[in-house]
């Protein structure tokens, strides 16, 4: 705890007092080298180092000491207060004017510095708080900064609510109950600094009497909230500065406040538009892309009906193999677009248990039996591969899209490879082909949704909607992995991506991979 006032106050004059003496006891021992006036300005010096330390008070009686002590030890007769030759009366009052002017000059340096102190630390903690607020993540940790900061300038309990939490159901403020609040005029100054928005309650001109000091969070068209600080001592006031750094941190806070919401608010309508356009992508994509199998499902079922019986078994069984490879096409399209929905919005849940890659790859090769059939497949996979933590669902989807990729865009004949291993903690998976491969500097914009080989929209019986390696690249990140694409020497594109080997406790193997 600091001194009482009063003990203050006598130090200082005691301290001026001391200064005096001090040069006084200096001119003694100088007496004999020293003539009359330079005593006097010596003595002066001594008024201007109390001057500049201490406030009006003790000054006047460092000056009153000063020319006292000059008339009694240094004037003829000594040791007097008597003055035989008129003429000092003049050297007493130039030391008064002197000592009167150095002492408002020095006073107001000393103000002046005091003030551009106050100032410094006003614009430091206003700075400070503008860089913490500048990378507040959210809103509930900007109003964690927010409340630290106003803690730091007042310390006591501090408190920051929302627009939301006061207003009550008449568009009045409805303040909470026990706390701050508990008191009669604390209600009445909140509702003054809601209703008038301005700040109220202790050191404050309107609500003073209140033990808690409530300012508005202002935006340009209305409230965001209001700010309320209870200090720990309500019975010691705020000075003018310390009063404009807390109001400034009001303000501070209500800016980056306005600041995140508008950034919420921006980031709410870009997410709405790039769903509108997801939505007109897909629905052009499905228009185009399901165009082709449905005419070809059309005019075998309308042969069909048109000549039944006359076609032949053999014509009959292409027509009938054409309609269900149209179908599983369809049904390959449909499941990539929505997936495509899922890994877009975000909603895409990866429900992983440790798995043997082998029975995820296994049913992709079966599932794709027909479409791989004219492309040699090899597999490297050791013996010793490890359990991986996966969704083999959706690790299965991935190996789909890839393994179609690699079918449609390479030439018949050409050879698959597929191969794995662990490397730094994770599961490296690689499948290579010997196709064209990809242009250079196009290695990411693949993953990119609507992608077609060569940046154009191929339209041939062949072609994709350009969605199988974006959603490739959702699994894959969903999963905590990567998944890029490398030229291969010789010719050809080389897809790898990386499973993390940490999952789940073991005991979520299945019983299959368990028995295996």
């Amino acid at each position: 705890m600091g001194s009482p006032p009063g003990n203050i106050r006598l130090r200082e004059y005691a301290g001026a007092s001391a200064i005096i003496l001090v040069a006084t006891a200096l001119c003694l021992l100088l007496r004999a080298r020293l003539a009359t006036i330079d005593v006097a300005l010596l003595l002066l010096v001594g008024v201007v180092l109390a001057a500049a330390r201490y406030p009006r008070g003790p000054v006047l009686l460092a000056i009153a000491l000063a020319i006292a002590l000059f008339d009694f030890l240094f004037v003829p007769p000594y040791n007097t207060f008597s003055v035989l030759d008129p003429g000092y009366f003049l050297t007493f009052g130039v030391m008064l004017l002197v000592a009167l002017t150095l002492t408002r000059l020095t006073a107001r340096i000393r103000e002046q510095g005091e003030a551009a102190a106050e100032r410094e630390q006003h614009t430091a903690a206003l700075y400070a708080m503008d860089r913490e607020l500048a990378s507040a993540a959210d809103t509930p940790g900007l109003l964690r900064i927010a409340e630290r900061h106003l803690a730091h300038a007042v310390p006591g309990e501090v408190r920051i609510l929302l627009q939301d939490d006061i207003q009550g159901r008449d568009g009045r403020a409805a303040w909470p109950t026990g706390g701050m609040f508990d008191s009669a005029a604390a209600r009445v100054a909140a509702s003054w600094a809601y209703e008038l928005r301005e700040p109220a309650g202790w050191s404050m001109p309107r609500g003073g009497e209140a033990d808690a000091l409530f300012a508005p969070l202002k935006r340009h068209d209305g409230l965001l909230g209001m700010v309320a600080i209870r200090p720990q001592n309500p019975e010691r006031r705020l000075s003018e500065a310390e009063r404009d750094t807390v109001l400034g941190l009001v303000d501070l806070t209500g800016v980056g406040l306005e600041r995140r919401l508008l950034a919420e608010q921006s980031e709410h309508a870009r997410s709405e538009v790039e769903a509108e356009k997801l939505r007109t992508a897909l629905l052009s994509s499905l228009s185009h892309d399901l165009r082709t199998p449905l005419a070809s499902i059309e005019g075998a079922a309308s042969s069909l009906l048109e000549s039944p019986g006359t076609l032949g078994g053999e014509n009959e069984r292409e027509l009938l193999e054409s309609i269900l490879e149209e179908s599983r096409r369809m049904t390959r399209l449909v499941t990539n677009l929505l997936d495509m929905v899922r890994v877009e919005t975000g909603t895409l849940a990866v429900r992983k248990s440790w798995q043997p890659l082998e029975e995820a790859l296994g049913v992709a090769l079966l599932r794709l039996e027909d479409r791989l059939r004219g492309h040699p497949v090899t597999t490297k996979l050791p013996s010793d591969l490890p359990l991986v933590p996966i969704d083999e669902l959706l690790v299965e989807q991935v190996f789909l899209n890839l393994l179609e990729n690699a079918a449609r865009y390479t030439p018949p004949s050409t050879p698959i490879e597929i191969s794995a291993r662990p490397e730094n903690g994770c599961l490296l998976v690689e499948v290579a082909d010997r196709g064209p491969g990809v242009p250079a500097g196009e290695e990411r914009a693949v993953f990119e949704r609507f992608y077609r080989a060569g940046g154009t929209a191929s339209t041939g019986a062949g072609a994709g909607a350009g969605l199988g390696l974006t959603i490739c690249r959702g699994i894959v990140r969903a999963h905590g992995g990567e998944i890029w694409l490398e030229p291969r020497p010789g010719g050809g594109a080389s897809f790898r991506f990386t499973l993390p080997l940490a999952g789940p406790p073991l005991d979520t193997v299945p019983a299959e991979a368990e028995e295996s």
